[in-house]
């Protein structure tokens, strides 16, 4: 997969700049919010093992972070303030004598911070952190750049800082008092008094201009075990099974676009799938816009995008509770897919964005919609095989 290069963003990192106008420190977190993230790490069977920070530096969605967040864990997500969360594809590149990774976030349109220049740093200069310790997000802080120093052993220059590093706030940027990332924080000394440290944003700048050819597993990420060229779903390994599950729901292919038009509306699906985070762990998205609505709210021209997504552990699914019945969507015949934790409780998160709006919330039971009873079987016969590679149980009678 070739990631291309923005042209905004290659002018942000190569072109010359002039002094921008100093902010206050409520303005840069402001101007941050929602570019920041909270990077959560999972182990091979779904379970959370880690958090860190990270920073969005491009509208595609990749992610500057440190090496060290990234390097235990199989698969990982990442969590903006306002409860959205999307999976993490994979590895755009690393440096690991550097402590310095970039990631990519399965989306787009996301909200990017301004790069700036580290080499114009001074000693006694102000500078602003951002991340997300102990998972409390968007903490900011504020202290001095202390020093600058040449570690040979390390690979390179480190900024010094004043401004506190905690554990989770790793890979979170740091700001000059314009609004510009300058650094990655990276990590503290335990035991001194305000002795924290930072990766110039200079450094990091070559592996960003890189052209990517590929995205790659995390590095703690197992390798695949299939020993068949083509998959059923049913006899293969966890890896190979989701993704025979989600060519399953993406080939389904449905798309109504007269589906209620005896009510005078007219949607069109754009996606219905189920995609894997990595492990055990899946989100299911389905996404669509409608074109026309017959509710007053609405204009006929107007057009709103709808997309539903629902992350769990396959562990927690009670393989008993899966089932495909035929209903309808007013007169449009679908086959329906459902499936539910085998504990009773209220425990899978849902996000829903409606247009500009989002809510998030919890719930039991998850379903995904099929055009075709043949396709519905076939996901079902996979997810059943897929939730007991996971080690789910049945809830108990």
């Amino acid at each position: 997969m070739r990631i291309p290069i923005l042209i905004g963003l290659t002018a942000a990192l190569t072109g010359p700049q002039s002094a921008p106008p100093r902010k206050d420190i409520p303005a840069i977190a402001k101007a941050a919010n929602g570019a920041i993230v909270s990077i959560v790490m999972s182990d091979k069977d779904g379970h959370a093992i880690a958090q860190g920070s990270g920073f969005l530096v491009s509208k595609d969605g990749r992610i500057l972070t440190d090496y060290h967040v990234i390097e235990n864990g199989s698969s990982a997500i990442v969590k903006l303030p306002d409860g959205a969360f999307f999976a993490v594809d994979g590895v755009l590149a690393t440096d690991k004598a550097r402590d310095i990774a970039v990631i990519k976030a399965h989306g787009e349109n996301f909200r990017t911070v301004t790069l700036g220049d580290s080499d114009r740093l001074q000693v006694g200069e102000e500078v602003v952190a951002i991340g997300n310790p102990l998972s409390l997000e968007s903490t900011v802080s504020n202290g001095i750049v202390s020093g600058i120093r040449t570690v040979k052993e390390e690979g390179g220059k480190f900024l010094q800082i004043t401004a506190p590093i905690s554990p989770g706030s790793s890979g979170g940027p740091l700001f000059n008092m314009a609004g510009e990332v300058v650094g990655i924080t990276t990590l503290h000394v335990e035991g001194g008094e305000n002795l924290n440290f930072a990766i110039p944003v200079n450094e990091v700048k070559p592996l960003l201009l890189a052209k990517f050819s590929k995205i790659s597993g995390f590095p703690n990420e197992p390798e695949s075990s299939s020993q068949t060229t083509q998959a059923q779903g049913t006899g293969d390994d966890l890896k190979t099974t989701l993704r025979w599950m989600e060519k399953i729901s993406e080939d389904d292919g449905w798309r109504p676009s007269t589906l209620t038009r005896d009510f005078g509306a007219l949607y069109v699906r754009e996606r219905n799938t189920i995609s894997s985070i990595g492990g055990c762990s899946v989100t299911t998205i389905d996404k669509y816009f409608v074109l026309k609505h017959p509710s007053n709210l609405l204009d006929d021209d107007t057009v709103l995008d709808s997309t539903t997504s629902a992350t769990f552990n396959l562990a927690d699914i009670d393989p008993g509770r899966i089932h495909v019945q035929p209903t309808h969507i007013d007169k449009f015949p679908v086959w329906a897919v459902s499936f539910s934790r085998s504990d009773d409780t209220d425990q899978i998160q849902k996000t829903i964005q409606w247009g500009s709006t989002r809510r998030t919330d919890f719930i039991r039971t998850v379903g995904l919609i099929f055009s075709d009873e043949e396709s519905a079987t076939r996901f079902v016969r996979a997810l059943k095989h897929a939730v007991e590679l996971c080690g789910a149980k049945a809830a108990p009678f």
